[in-house]
């Protein structure tokens, strides 16, 4: 449509009549959106957003619909509160509840649940009430009143494209544990920031884990040259490492000794090419149809396969969510599948639980609680 020729329609109207019409858009608006949320909540119940290779229905609103971030968050927990109160869809269509503060009451009443508070349906629908014909303001002083100790939601915020702002609530107790590590560090890292803190405990974690899973690990650059040397900062991480990879080596050995024997190889000098082909030759020595405890050297060929990424893929879409990854038996063991490399992958959780219900089916995967996760 031209845009003039509206404009010009628009021009023909009387004032009455612009402002009907108006309300009558925001009145379509509301009822288009309770639809959209209406197929959301069909396609979250028959976990299509997985078949497609998406880890949530987050990522789905958000790559496959193109709805922003903040968008698709408000929409999702909308379907959420809907879904438990179906009183709020009515609420929302008349427009005495808006789509944040339905957003708003869903986080409220997953805050408090998951900090070991139960609410009865009927004190939810109370609150629910009281948030009609609110602002956004209103609505946040009246949640906080009813809970004043609860945490605000996490914020993430981007302030250039290499900055980011951050918002979370910690505790009395991590707090005093942030003020004693900056103390401790007073020498060696003077005058640290809090985000300058935190990149050298998640940079020291983040290398040890990629390490233990077989993985590359990432170079992280420093925040200031002054605060990380990168030939001194990970001195102590890179000593623990090696004392992972140690023990690692031991488990492998002591768990592939057999495997050793068996293939007439010497076990103090195994070459990189021998030492893959006895990790081979040991996962096809465990039994099949059984779960057992997986060497640490297999998991780590796994990781390391999938570059420590969901391996699912529909369509040539592959997931590659790096959120709650397990190791999955693309055959499943219940149906005689072998702990085998080649019947192995990386799978994220969801997807994983998605892969379980397609080969057992729903009835017997009932305890195979909701795949979707808002991010």
């Amino acid at each position: 449509m031209n845009f003039m020729n509206v404009k010009m329609n628009l021009n023909a109207l009387t004032s009455d009549q612009l402002l009907s019409e108006t309300k009558s858009i925001v009145s379509e608006e509301r009822r288009i959106t309770a639809k959209l949320i209406e197929h959301l909540t069909e396609i979250n119940q028959r976990l299509l957003f997985l078949k497609l290779g998406y880890s949530s229905l987050f990522e789905f609103v958000t790559k496959e619909l193109g709805l922003s971030e903040g968008a698709a968050q408000r929409r999702i927990q909308c379907m959420r509160l809907m879904q438990d109160l179906p009183e709020t869809r009515q609420a929302y269509e008349r427009g005495s509840l808006s789509l944040s503060n339905a957003a708003k009451l869903q986080s409220h009443f997953q805050a408090i649940k998951k900090s070991g508070v139960v609410k009865t349906n009927e004190e939810k629908k109370a609150i629910a009430k009281n948030a009609e014909n609110k602002s956004q303001n209103e609505c946040d002083q009246m949640l906080f009143k009813l809970a004043p100790e609860q945490p605000r939601p996490d914020k993430a915020r981007v302030l250039s494209p290499t900055l980011r702002e951050l918002k979370f609530s910690i505790s009395e107790e991590l707090f005093k544990k942030i003020e004693r590590l900056r103390e401790l560090l007073s020498h060696s890292h003077p005058h640290a920031t809090l985000a300058e803190l935190m990149e050298l405990l998640v940079t020291s974690h983040l290398t040890k884990l990629e390490k233990t899973k077989g993985l590359q690990p990432q170079i992280f650059q420093p925040c200031d040259e002054k605060i990380q040397k990168p030939e001194t900062r990970n001195q102590k991480t890179a000593a623990k490492i090696q004392k992972s990879a140690a023990k690692n080596q031991k488990d492998f050995d002591q768990s592939f000794g057999e495997a050793c024997e068996n293939h007439k190889t010497s076990h103090v000098e195994v070459g990189k090419a021998d030492k893959t082909h006895l990790v081979h030759a040991a996962a096809k020595s465990l039994p099949v149809g059984i779960r057992v405890a997986l060497p640490t050297q297999i998991k780590q060929q796994v990781w390391s396969k999938a570059d420590g990424r969901c391996e699912y893929e529909y369509q040539g879409r592959r997931c590659s969510s790096r959120y709650q990854l397990e190791i999955d038996h693309q055959h499943p063991l219940a149906l005689g599948g072998s702990n085998e490399l080649s019947n192995l992958r990386l799978a994220c959780k969801n997807h994983n639980g998605f892969a379980a219900i397609q080969a057992l089916g729903v009835v017997k995967m009932s305890s195979f609680r909701k795949c979707e996760r808002s991010g």
